[in-house]
């Protein structure tokens, strides 16, 4: 499977403002796309997983009609040139299994 039929799978995956620890972590990365207006900002998250200790610190995003994690240094950088993703205060709850 591509990343954007992964993406798409999760599209909805977001609840309450709330999303699954499992299903954050198997989303696909964006970190990179043909026209940064197309994205639409949800929320940040702050995670670490308790099996494999991986750190997401970062943002979630819908693009092209999937939704995506972006990692806060890519963020960072599209912030220089769009203002929307330099300081995204609405967080994401993780939910624990």
């Amino acid at each position: 499977m591509d990343h954007s039929s992964i993406a798409k799978m999760y599209i909805d995956a977001i609840k309450n403002n709330s999303i699954e620890a499992s299903t954050l972590t198997k989303l696909p990365e964006l970190v990179s796309c043909s026209d940064w207006m197309r994205v639409e900002i949800v929320g940040s998250v702050d995670y670490i997983s308790n099996r494999t200790k991986i750190v997401y610190n970062g943002i979630l995003v819908k693009y092209n009609g999937g939704l995506y994690y972006m990692r806060k240094n890519v963020s960072d950088a599209v912030g220089t040139l769009d203002r929307r993703f330099r300081n995204v205060r609405r967080m994401i709850d993780i939910i624990q299994e």
